[in-house]
């Protein structure tokens, strides 16, 4: 499921690059599939990044700070839930400036 996961993702990403607003209502049914079936997809962007990340691995560009934040996001950080208990399936991989 991450790999169905990772390619929406990509798909997604890449309609918002091209400026393809139609594809908006579709992919976010897709995306509240996903929840009813217990994951949670987190896309990163924007965030301050910290050394004590644990659900994120980062590619570092230039020196690290603490003004540094995650600038691309190449795949996101999926959970899963089931039985009450959230699991790591996959950690997201970042790009840090």
């Amino acid at each position: 499921m991450t790999e169905i996961i990772n390619q929406i993702f990509a798909l997604d990403l890449k309609l918002k690059k091209d400026n393809y607003d139609g594809s908006n209502r579709y992919l976010d049914r897709i995306y509240h599939e996903f929840e009813i079936m217990g994951y949670k997809i987190v896309n990163p962007i924007g965030q301050k990044y910290r050394n004590e990340m644990t659900d994120v691995e980062a590619n570092i560009l230039g020196d690290l700070t603490k003004s540094s934040i995650i600038t691309k996001v190449l795949k996101p950080t999926i959970y899963h839930t089931e039985n009450h208990q959230t699991k790591l399936l996959q950690k997201g991989i970042v790009i840090v400036e």
